[in-house]
């Protein structure tokens, strides 16, 4: 059926949304598309399919999701409670000329941060520039500098090349020191603060620091006994996509799949990136394509979210999949691609949701951060997330993960978040570190072709749940066996 509406979209005939699915779903006569192609008709709707019937019979209704009677879902009691701190978001605000001053001012920009998150941290050693660690001579001090090459000496010391606002400088970390080990997971572009000596123009690093988050630091909760739901990477219009375990935990928060009190509580709908599929995203992906009409796929997710219960507010960000420019930071996706209310923000975002700090980021930059530090994996993403976390900075390799040159670098994360939610990688994970929680939303799209020569494996149709006041975190399954 899919080749059928593909050849009405070429000859020039559109579809309603309600049109289109019931061709999608229905059992159509071939008869019935050769009515529609010589109708002379150029939009077609559920009245006209009606009255176009071969055989003079109804295509039958798309199926709705009915609420069980039964289900009285507190969250409705609720009125939302959240909001977008928009100086986080680039959306409208993106001032990239692409000119030489633009990678200046961005790095100029992330350096000033998260070096002023360092000169937060307690520390006994005085803060010099490289300027003037000649003039500390034997002194024990700190260097709060950016790496810019890192590499391993004939006799196993690690050289690194790093910078600051006023010059550069050359460290040495002894293999013996108590820094070595952790200086192995030291990147290029890794903004950290080193305490040693200087000594016959190199300086010699003993400790290492990351901006990190601060170590007391509580698990925080909320008033209000609401639930919210995470998922990404939905992939829309993909001949993979999980539509029949979409649909389930869509029923889910409609209270008809079971568990109705932890359906009643979700408030809030958060979704991380690639929500449709897209087109061109990568070589060939046309024959991985169920639909090949962008503005199809948006559709077919505006339906589905429609079904969501009216009281859940929905809140999404772009993806690489999405139809936004591919570099990061990424704006809102446009309204015009689907009109469904829900709040948009862009990738990265920040918000506060029934006062816990979320910080919504698609996850991009994961591909690049597991394959430049030992030991990570796809398989436990949640670890390489807490990289992120400790960074400061979501995508901290510059060059590995397309990023515009704003002159604010949006990825910077100047505030400690409560909860971190990710996807990209289609891989479920949690993490409670130092009070902040980090989830890996996973997927609704089954393992693709790709994914089977990397040999990763997804866990798709898992959606984690947070119960916001007592701080209980869920994974429901919906992948059918």
């Amino acid at each position: 059926m899919i080749e059928d509406v593909q050849e009405l979209y070429r000859r020039g005939i559109r579809l309603t949304p309600e049109a289109y699915e019931l061709l999608l779903k229905g059992k159509v006569a071939q008869a019935l598309i050769e009515r529609i192609i010589t109708s002379g008709e150029t939009v077609i709707g559920k009245e006209l399919l009606d009255g176009f019937s071969a055989e003079n019979e109804k295509i039958p209704d798309q199926p709705t999701v009915n609420r069980s009677p039964t289900f009285k879902p507190v969250a409705k009691e609720y009125a939302p409670d959240f909001k977008v701190i928009n100086r986080s978001d680039v959306s409208g605000k993106s001032d990239c000329t692409g000119k030489l001053d633009d990678f200046v001012a961005h790095f100029r920009n992330r350096f000033e941060r998260i070096s002023a998150l360092l000169r937060t941290r307690v520390t006994p050693n005085a803060i010099v520039k490289s300027a003037k660690l000649k003039e500390t001579q034997g002194s024990k001090v700190r260097l709060i500098a950016m790496v810019t090459q890192k590499k391993v000496t004939k006799k196993g010391n690690l050289f690194l090349d790093v910078e600051d606002e006023e010059g550069a400088a050359k460290v040495v970390i002894p293999k013996d020191a108590p820094a070595f080990k952790d200086a192995k997971r030291l990147l290029n572009d890794d903004i950290i603060a080193l305490d040693g000596r200087n000594a016959d123009e190199l300086f010699i690093c003993e400790n290492i620091e990351w901006p990190d988050v601060r170590v007391a630091r509580e698990q925080k909760k909320s008033e209000n006994d609401v639930a919210i739901a995470y998922i990404s990477d939905l992939h829309f219009g993909s001949k993979k996509f999980l539509e029949n375990e979409f649909s389930q935990f869509i029923s889910w928060l409609n209270g008809t799949e079971g568990r109705e009190e932890l359906a009643g509580k979700v408030k809030y709908l958060m979704i991380a990136g690639d929500a449709v599929d897209g087109i061109g995203v990568y070589p060939s992906q046309e024959k991985e394509l169920a639909v090949k009409d962008i503005y199809k796929q948006y559709e077919m997710l505006a339906e589905a979210l429609e079904k969501v219960p009216d009281y859940i507010t929905v809140i999404i960000c772009p993806g690489n999949h999405d139809a936004v420019r591919k570099a990061e930071p990424q704006p809102i996706i446009p309204y015009d691609m689907f009109r469904t209310e829900v709040t948009r923000v862009g990738n990265p975002s920040k918000l506060e949701i029934e006062g816990l700090k979320h910080l919504m980021y698609h996850g991009t930059s994961l591909d690049s951060i597991i394959s430049g530090i030992s030991g990570l994996s796809y398989d436990r993403p949640e670890e390489a997330m807490l990289e992120l976390v400790k960074r400061r900075h979501l995508s901290p390799i510059y060059g590995d993960n397309l990023i515009v040159p704003e002159s604010r670098d949006y990825l910077v994360v100047d505030d400690e978040p409560d909860i971190v939610h990710m996807g990209h990688v289609h891989k479920n994970g949690y993490m409670l570190y130092r009070g902040v929680r980090l989830i890996n939303s996973g997927t609704f799209q089954d393992r693709t072709e790709f994914q089977v020569r990397m040999g990763h494996v997804p866990t798709p149709g898992v959606v984690p749940v947070l119960e916001t006041k007592s701080g209980k975190m869920t994974n429901l399954g919906f992948k059918q066996a």
